[in-house]
């Protein structure tokens, strides 16, 4: 989505791997050049891409926040980014078959949509926010009111 959300996760994500975990990140052709150079010193960590969806209102190869013309197109981004929940669920599927099952799926707050997914095959699904601490207290004290 934004490189404000990709470098955090890759942070974990490069943690995660120090300690010997396998990951996988699921990204989009136009993410992953982004993506790369940050985890080639790790052997445990491969790329999965999916194609990002071609829809009205957004210009063709506009895959994260830095790639669009203007912030008239955000809304269209964020719409599209639902349908990236088929070719999510045909890679889900497809680590289950092989017997890599995930251990979990750490998605970013705004594909809300991975929940369902990750329901589906039963993989815990946790959430990234990539907002501060303070802004996020903010945030959940606002919606239990």
């Amino acid at each position: 989505m934004s490189q404000g959300h990709i470098r955090p996760l890759l942070d974990i994500t490069k943690a995660l791997s120090n300690l010997g975990v396998k990951i996988s990140i699921i990204t989009t052709p136009s993410n992953a050049p982004s993506i790369i150079p940050h985890i080639g010193k790790h052997p445990q960590i491969h790329l999965v891409e999916i194609t990002f969806p071609s829809i009205n209102g957004l210009p063709e190869g506009c895959e994260n926040t830095d790639q669009l013309p203007s912030v008239d197109f955000l809304v269209p981004l964020l719409n599209s980014t639902r349908e990236l929940k088929q070719p999510f669920q045909r890679v889900l599927k497809e680590m289950v078959e092989s017997h890599s099952h995930p251990i979990c799926v750490i998605s970013d707050f705004f594909l809300g949509w991975t929940v369902d997914t990750c329901h589906e095959f039963d993989i815990p699904r946790l959430v990234f926010h990539g907002m501060g601490a303070l802004s996020m207290a903010i945030s959940k004290s606002m919606w239990r009111k």
